[in-house]
């Protein structure tokens, strides 16, 4: 739980938004300890694992286009969603939409596929 913690601060949330956030992973997930708050540049080794994370797990068979276009679930590529929403949809899933992958993914995982999605252009 300490670890979720320094996240949801690592995001800047407070009050109801991290009651919602702490309510939302499965039991047993792992969460996050730490996330990418736009203050440091993703490397290129960076976001070639998550590239390769969002390749391997399937991502794109619901997040087309590598995540470029909407597909059966929404586009990533310049998504309205902030980091928090996208750590807990990665981690705690959505029921009947999205499956869970908080046990799967170490803490560099997400932030690798969180500095993919970050990098997507069109066309790349």
């Amino acid at each position: 739980m300490k670890q979720f913690i320094v996240m949801i601060a690592a995001v800047g949330l407070t009050g109801v938004a991290c009651g919602a956030l702490l309510g939302s992973a499965p039991a047993g997930a792992v969460e996050p300890a730490s996330v990418p708050s736009g203050s440091a540049a993703a490397t290129p080794a960076q976001i070639a694992q998550g590239k390769s994370l969002f390749i391997s797990y399937g991502c794109g068979w619901c997040h087309e286009g590598g995540g470029r276009r909407a597909g059966r679930c929404p586009q990533l590529m310049n998504s309205p969603r902030d980091d928090a929403f996208m750590i807990s949809r990665i981690v705690g899933g959505s029921p009947g939409r999205m499956p869970a992958f908080g046990e799967q993914f170490k803490d560099t995982d997400i932030e690798a596929i969180l500095a993919y999605i970050h990098d997507l252009k069109p066309g790349s």
